[in-house]
């Protein structure tokens, strides 16, 4: 079962991400965050209890640090989760594709568009285990 993050600094689309993505049976655990400053502490709180977080699926513009510069940050860590933005700017997606990005959906979210970017994940999870690697690494 994966274990995801939704960061989004909007309340109402932060809700709803957070539920579609419980709702699909490969998810087994979503934390949710209003901003990607939150976010950063989360997973460094994550990792330092030695859970795993396999995705984030996230906003590009929020006010503070945006999307792109979360997904630079991550580039630092050991163990990356995957990354899947979820957004209503289509401007961003080749930047969003250069740093790494697992899928990028637009806003708002069909299910079965997420659904999808939850298999890329899946598969991409999978792949990372089997290679004894992990998610969004390389």
């Amino acid at each position: 079962m994966l274990r995801v993050l939704a960061v989004d600094d909007e309340v109402p689309a932060l809700e709803e991400l957070s539920y579609l993505l419980r709702e699909d049976p490969r998810v087994g655990w979503v934390g949710g965050a209003g901003d990607a400053a939150s976010a950063l502490r989360d997973l460094s709180r994550m990792l330092t209890a030695g859970e795993r977080l396999d995705a984030v699926f996230l906003d590009i513009r929020m006010p503070g640090l945006d999307g792109l510069d979360f997904t630079r940050l991550l580039a630092g860590f050991a163990a990356p989760p995957a990354v899947v933005f979820v957004t209503a700017h289509d401007d961003c997606a080749v930047a969003a594709y250069e740093l790494g990005a697992l899928d990028y959906l637009l806003k708002p979210v069909r299910r079965e568009r997420l659904a999808e970017a939850v298999r890329r994940v899946a598969e991409a999870v999978e792949r990372a285990r089997a290679a004894g690697g992990v998610p969004g690494a390389g």
